[in-house]
């Protein structure tokens, strides 16, 4: 709008210069009314865009205070412009089930060859490799010859934390979720990591998986050893039922978190670990 403004202005401009030197035919003075009927209707849109970028009242404040308005513009600007985001959320006041400590302290108990081949065995063997180039097929048909150094590697990383670099280099692959995908969200991303980064992620969920039911509720009924998604299917539908044959009102809501794992904050999840009392190692 703003250029259109300024190519009829330019326009007129040039005809104005000719006009001085009384050189300006009849078809040029029609035109040079007509551009000047173009730039008012211009005006005029720019005009209705301040009117409702401003917000405000039109017939009282007059319709050619472009000081007034842009003055008003610049104001809620700098009203709604984004200055920060408050991340730091913290349930202080929620009470959570807790771990007790020998519980605590017999998860970070030193992990022996025998976790470690049971945490091999659970591994898909034909899945893609990572980077390293070794599936689990390899490993499991070469423990023997392997499992010092395998062994090794888990044991340092329960001591110090740390990873070898390299083990946790991974190759990203996008799985199209529909047929013919078009648009980034269409495609889920996977990572294709090394083994040695699944061994120790095997061993600290089969750690993990032994004391999640003393923590999370029984509401929860997924995802969990021994709870079934059905099991909620079949409350859901004896309150409904209830509330029929009572005769009541209610209401069901259904909350689907869109994307709920895509991200993490990690300081809320390592404050989350601790206050459900596992240890800090």
């Amino acid at each position: 709008m703003e250029t259109e403004r300024k190519f009829f202005l330019k326009e007129i401009e040039v005809l104005d210069a000719i006009d001085e030197t009384d050189n300006l035919e009849e078809y040029d003075r029609l035109k040079r009314l007509d551009l000047i009927g173009q730039l008012r209707e211009a005006n005029k849109k720019i005009e209705s865009i301040f009117r409702q970028k401003a917000r405000t009242n039109w017939l009282v404040h007059g319709d050619a205070n472009s000081k007034y308005y842009h003055s008003v513009i610049r104001w809620r600007r700098l009203r709604n412009e984004v200055k920060g985001v408050y991340v730091g959320v913290r349930l202080e006041n929620v009470q959570f089930r807790k771990l007790s400590a020998e519980v605590s302290e017999s998860m970070i108990s030193n992990i022996t060859e025998q976790k470690v081949k049971e945490a091999v065995r659970m591994c898909e063997g034909s899945k893609s490799p990572g980077p390293d180039g070794f599936n689990f097929n390899f490993i499991k048909h070469n423990w023997e010859a392997l499992k010092h150094d395998i062994l090794t590697a888990v044991q340092s990383f329960q001591v110090d934390g740390n990873i070898p670099k390299g083990c946790n280099a991974s190759f990203i692959a996008l799985v199209p979720k529909v047929r013919d995908p078009s648009k980034l969200d269409e495609y889920r991303p996977i990572s294709l990591v090394g083994s040695m980064y699944k061994i120790i992620s095997k061993v600290l969920s089969c750690c993990m998986k032994k004391v999640l039911s003393l923590v999370i509720d029984e509401c929860q009924s997924t995802f969990l050893k021994d709870r079934g998604l059905l099991d909620s299917v079949v409350v859901a539908n004896e309150v409904v039922e209830e509330l029929r044959r009572c005769g009541k009102r209610g209401l069901c809501l259904k909350v689907d978190y869109e994307k709920a794992y895509d991200s993490i904050s990690w300081v809320f999840l390592i404050d989350m670990l601790q206050r459900l009392g596992f240890h800090r190692r």
